[in-house]
């Protein structure tokens, strides 16, 4: 909840006071610890390579990014992959097989495409990716994304989101035939179904033809990238396949991360955040909806802890620089020179020293 939200919270039900302000910083502060966490983790798990533990069977992989805005007023995307388990079933009130996907967990980040990579290297990990039977990926075409897959597990399947996918199908219809005609609609969903059915090139196909009908329309050179678009990833939205393999066709549970993990807390009205703080709420926010917080929280509490009570050890003082014991140095020549002036007072008053009387005796009976 916001802090305003908690803030009421802690006085109504609770009787706790205590600052908007106080509560911020507490929260930032154990927000910097868990952010500092997930990066020791994702540097020992490149540094070592551990087995994971987990053994899934088919694991779903999506990724997307959301934008969220700076106090400055920039925006900063927040990238978001999520992973889930998936299994077919029959569905007797649709009377038929249908795929489900359940178990899912997230993992957000503010970074560059590859430092989120390795980032998400610690859910990748908990999640056992490596064991999976099948992996599939769904996603769409960026080629941020594609690298991702690739750093992980390039030998998943991949799936452009159909919804996505059929966003290129309606550009063209919208721009041909107008976005609120009859024609467009009866077109768009005898389109959407063979997508869905038919092999990816017929479709593929049609649009171009729809586009040589037209060859000196405005926006002509919208239709191509759309059409070519579809073209370059024919594999990717081969549906017909997909639906055969019992493999799932829809991002949607990453759509719904970006609301569960930042928009939820994040993105509510009149919100902005200041850069250094979007990580570390997202570090949080990920194991609260992962529903690993208690462990989470554990190694949180350890890290705040050693950061208060933190103590310097001392420091070993530093070792003498060995010489060579037949060198002579300026140090040697000054300490020479006290002897010797030392000395020379010695017998030139022999008289301060009463040991001269009797030098053969250890207790002077002439003492001063």
């Amino acid at each position: 909840m916001s802090y305003r939200e908690a803030h009421q919270e802690l006085e109504l039900l609770w009787k706790v006071k205590i600052s908007k302000g106080g509560m911020r910083d507490v929260t930032m502060r154990h927000g910097h610890v868990a952010d500092a966490l997930i990066k020791e983790k994702a540097a020992y798990l490149e540094a070592t390579a551990p087995a994971p533990t987990a053994q899934p069977e088919q694991m779903v992989m999506c990724t997307d990014g959301a934008m969220v805005q700076l106090t400055s007023g920039e925006w900063r995307e927040v990238k978001t992959v999520t992973f889930g388990e998936f299994r077919a079933h029959w569905d007797a009130k649709a009377r038929k097989v249908v795929t489900k996907t359940d178990n899912i967990s997230y993992f957000s980040r503010v970074e560059t495409a590859e430092k989120f990579s390795h980032s998400a290297l610690v859910e990748w990990h908990r999640r056992g990716g490596e064991n999976a039977h099948t992996m599939v990926a769904v996603q769409d075409g960026a080629l941020w994304i594609q690298s991702f897959i690739d750093y992980h597990c390039p030998q998943a399947v991949r799936v452009i989101d159909f919804a996505h996918a059929l966003e290129y199908v309606a550009t063209v219809g919208r721009t041909i035939h107008g976005a609120e005609t009859e024609a467009f609609q009866q077109w768009y969903a005898r389109m959407a179904k063979q997508l869905g059915r038919q092999p990816p090139q017929r479709t593929v196909n049609e649009l171009w033809m729809l586009y040589r009908q037209h060859p000196d329309h405005p926006e002509g050179e919208t239709i191509k990238l759309a059409i070519r678009y579809l073209e370059k990833r024919l594999r990717m939205i081969d549906y017909p396949h997909f639906r055969r393999q019992q493999i799932p066709i829809g991002s949607g549970h990453v759509e719904s991360g970006h609301k569960v993990v930042m928009q939820q807390r994040m993105k509510q009205a009149g919100m902005r955040w200041a850069e250094e703080n979007l990580n570390p709420m997202l570090a949080l926010r990920v194991a609260l909806c992962n529903q690993t917080w208690k462990a989470t929280w554990r190694e949180i509490d350890a890290g705040v802890r050693r950061e208060k009570y933190s103590f310097k050890a001392k420091q070993s003082p530093a070792p003498k620089e060995a010489t060579d014991p037949y060198v002579v140095t300026e140090k040697d020549c000054q300490r020479l020179t006290k002897l010797a002036d030392r000395i020379s007072k010695k017998k030139r008053h022999p008289w301060r020293n009463n040991k001269w009387i009797f030098p053969h005796r250890q207790n002077s009976i002439h003492k001063n």
